[in-house]
């Protein structure tokens, strides 16, 4: 007697459990805080100082930024409030001399610098920091220091409608000295 065993095949199928939905939704794009024209406060080291500006630009070599020493917020704003002729300085600092940078935002109650400073110069905070007049020398990473050099000295003296005694005095140069760099 012989007996045939019949191998079966049985597919089982099991109903697919349904995947649980996530329970966030995908992140969308924050706005980024940090953005050119935001006014921020940074603390720096070697020398210990505090800056106040709107942010140019922030890059890993450093932070660029127009504004102030927040030591000479008070003065400024009496100089601006008297009608003086003046403006923020455009500065670098390298990434190395950063500890913390912020944004200059109200805290409850307590008014921002940004508000303080209007308050007491009577004028917008925008209209200061983010001025595209003035001394704005095209000096870019890369260029040499005689580059940047010649560069500052002709913005200088552009700025200033080409009055070679203002440009020298504020350049710190001879007529004859400032007459020798613009020819360069």
């Amino acid at each position: 007697m012989q007996s045939h065993i019949e191998a079966r095949r049985i597919v089982v199928t099991v109903p697919s459990q349904p995947h649980p939905e996530p329970l966030t939704k995908p992140a969308q794009a924050a706005p980024v805080a940090f953005h050119p024209g935001a006014l921020v406060l940074i603390a720096l080291s070697t020398p210990r100082e505090k800056f106040w500006g709107a942010l140019l630009e922030i890059s890993p070599a450093g932070v660029s930024v127009r504004g102030l020493d927040l030591n000479s917020l008070e003065d400024f704003a009496r100089q601006l409030r008297a009608g003086d002729p003046v403006a923020p300085a455009a500065v670098f600092f390298p990434m190395h001399r950063i500890e913390r940078m912020e944004l200059d935002v109200r805290s409850g109650e307590i008014p921002s610098l940004g508000e303080r400073f209007e308050a007491k110069s009577g004028r917008a905070t925008s209209s200061v920091f983010l001025l595209t007049t003035g001394i704005q020398p095209e000096i870019t990473v890369g260029c040499t220091l005689s580059q940047a050099q010649r560069r500052l000295v002709r913005a200088t003296f552009d700025a200033v409608g080409q009055d070679i005694a203002r440009a020298a005095e504020l350049l710190d140069l001879s007529e004859d000295d400032l007459r020798s760099w613009l020819a360069r």
